[in-house]
Parts: C-alpha cells; sequence; structure tokens
C-alpha cells in the first residue's frame, strides 16, 4: 500500500528547512563563494570568473552553449560573465567554422591573470580543505558530480 506524500499545508516550516537540498546547497555555496572571492581579491577576479578562465584553459570550447554545459551555467549567465572577460582583455573570441559558433580561449593577458589567481585558488582551495577535511572533501566532491549527473538527466 503506497502512501500519499503529506499535504503543502501539512509541512512543518521547521522540517522544510532542515531538509531542503536547494536552502543547504545555496548556503554552502554562498559561504565557500564568500570564501574563494577573498583569496582571489588581488587577482581582480571572483570564483565565477577564474572558473571560467580555468574550463576554457582546460578545455577551449567551441561556443558558448559547449562552455555552459561543461560549467552548468545558464547560458545567459555565462555570456555575461564571458563579455566582461573580453572587456577586461582576458578572453577572446574567434569563429570556429561551425556555423556561426565562436571559440574562446585566453589571451597573454588572461593566461598572466590566471597564473596569477592561481595562486589565491590554491590557497582558497587547502583553507577549505583544511576545514573540512581533505579525504573527506574528496569523497563529498565525488559524490556532489555523481548528484550533479543524476540530477541534469531530470531536467
Amino acid at each position: 500500500m503506497s502512501r500519499r506524500p503529506p499535504q503543502p499545508s501539512s509541512l512543518d516550516p521547521e522540517q522544510v528547512g532542515l531538509h531542503c537540498a536547494a536552502l543547504h546547497s545555496r548556503v554552502l555555496s554562498r559561504l565557500v563563494t564568500r570564501l574563494y572571492n577573498q583569496q582571489l581579491a588581488e587577482s581582480g577576479l571572483r570564483i565565477t570568473q577564474f572558473s571560467v578562465l580555468n574550463a576554457i584553459k582546460a578545455r577551449p570550447p567551441e561556443s558558448i552553449f559547449q562552455l555552459a554545459e561543461l560549467l552548468g551555467m545558464e547560458r545567459t549567465s555565462l555570456q555575461r560573465t564571458v563579455d566582461k572577460l573580453i572587456e577586461k582583455g582576458l578572453v577572446e573570441s574567434e569563429p570556429t567554422g561551425n556555423k556561426r559558433a565562436l571559440g574562446l580561449s585566453l589571451t597573454p593577458q588572461g593566461e598572466a591573470c590566471y597564473q596569477q589567481a592561481l595562486v589565491g585558488w590554491q590557497a582558497a582551495q587547502d583553507q577549505f580543505e583544511s576545514l573540512v577535511g581533505k579525504q573527506s572533501w574528496q569523497q563529498i566532491a565525488s559524490e556532489l558530480r555523481r548528484f550533479s549527473h543524476k540530477v541534469k538527466q531530470e531536467l
């Protein structure tokens, strides 16, 4: 015999707050973002910008759509970040020959900025791992990748 899920009016707000995956993942995300932004401040980048530079460096995309898929970002939000990086002279775009797609790559200035920011990123990563435990983080990161894959399949 299957049970019917509780009706929204009968859900206890305290329990909703204690169990909400969206709430807890966003709270942690904001705190971790703040930690990384503090360490990256000297480079002039924020963690979102650094993550985009890192993704472009690791796997130069053939389109903004491809980069958005890799980073799990909305294309329009990513486009705003990429446009700022282009304005700063850190990223350049050029036709890939694939329809209207534009590939992205780091400029020499972008490469220098990335290398400087990498020092701040490593400091933030070390600080985070010392707070939560390196081995614990490796296990959690693996689980988060798995969870992300599962949720993405449902969207």
